[in-house]
């Protein structure tokens, strides 16, 4: 090898050194700032992560239960309808959940009817969990049931009313159609029923008859449901009607006969205006007689009112005619 050439390898290996301590003081000294800020945040990073994974426990309160129930039966009583559980699982995953958002199933399908006491065990009780998180308890970890069959029946509908017709109305009658529901529900809620009332109908001014149609059935009673929710109402809304005794009223046999007595009292009934008007010269009593002798009373109005007075007694109640 030329000497020229054995020089020149000195020189590259003589300088070795100095590039090492360049490297080392660039890995090293320069940029330490920088250095040590993505060191921590790897090491935050590391720390982060491991600390998810590590386990950890919770109380979860305000759970909503939903039980599982037997086929055709239902729950009577008011069992309560929220538990607290403890969970364990990872911290991240333990971290999401939200009590409020869960659901604790009790399966209590294998029970007979009657009072029963429901024991909250992790075999009897399923939640929607993340993987890995498990229950460790719930509280309170009994709850007591009534269980019953459920029934159907048919309850009578009445018509729920508020305020007051216009002074001087009356209401005549009331027509609901269909007038009976079909409600299911625990059999003593149930047989306890007496009738479906309607949403609340108000009056207040009325001086007509009115309808209301596809009227809500309102049942207060939670346990009940309403097969048929809705029924139509027909209001009959006439002026308020009076009683009045006329006396002095002649009386007549329908065919043209005398009777015995030949006048009496009557008491008539029917709008106010209509009775107040009316005088005992106005209508006659007349007397039908049928086939077998027997005599009804019934009265000889002016034209127009034939509809609208009735009869409500006579005095005296019986009559003889006279041929």
């Amino acid at each position: 090898m030329p000497f020229r050439e054995i020089d020149e390898e000195v020189s590259r290996f003589a300088q070795l050194p100095r590039e090492v301590g360049s490297w080392l003081r660039q890995i090293f000294i320069e940029d330490w700032n920088l250095k040590l800020l993505a060191l921590a945040i790897t090491l935050g990073l590391w720390f982060g992560v491991t600390g998810q994974r590590a386990p950890a426990t919770v109380r979860l309160t305000r759970v909503q239960i939903s039980f599982r129930l037997p086929s055709e039966m239902e729950i009577s009583n008011d069992p309560r309808d929220e538990v607290e559980v403890t969970l364990t699982g990872s911290k991240g995953e333990i971290d999401r959940l939200n009590g409020r958002d869960l659901v604790a199933y009790v399966d209590v399908s294998d029970m007979k009817p009657g009072e029963r006491v429901v024991q909250l065990t992790p075999g009897r009780v399923k939640i929607d969990l993340p993987e890995g998180v498990r229950i460790d308890g719930i509280e309170p970890n009994t709850i007591p049931l009534r269980l019953e069959q459920r029934i159907e029946r048919q309850v009578e509908v009445e018509a729920r009313l508020e305020g007051h017709l216009a002074e001087g109305y009356e209401l005549r009658g009331i027509n609901i159609t269909p007038g009976k529901v079909k409600v299911r529900g625990p059999a003593s809620h149930i047989n306890e029923l007496q009738k479906a009332l309607t949403e609340t109908i108000p009056l207040e001014g009325r001086k007509e008859s009115f309808a209301v149609a596809q009227t809500a059935i309102d049942i207060p009673d939670p346990k009940v449901d309403v097969i048929d929710t809705i029924v139509n109402v027909y209001l009959e809304v006439g002026e308020q009607r009076i009683e009045k005794t006329l006396t002095g009223v002649a009386v007549r046999e329908s065919g043209g006969a005398s009777a015995r007595p030949e006048t009496a009292s009557a008491t008539i009934f029917g709008a106010r205006s209509v009775i107040e008007q009316l005088r005992a010269q106005d209508i006659q009593i007349i007397l039908d007689v049928s086939e077998d002798g027997a005599i009804t009373p019934r009265l000889s109005l002016p034209p127009g009112l034939e509809t609208q007075v009735e009869l409500r007694s006579t005095k005296p109640a019986g009559f003889t005619i006279v041929r």
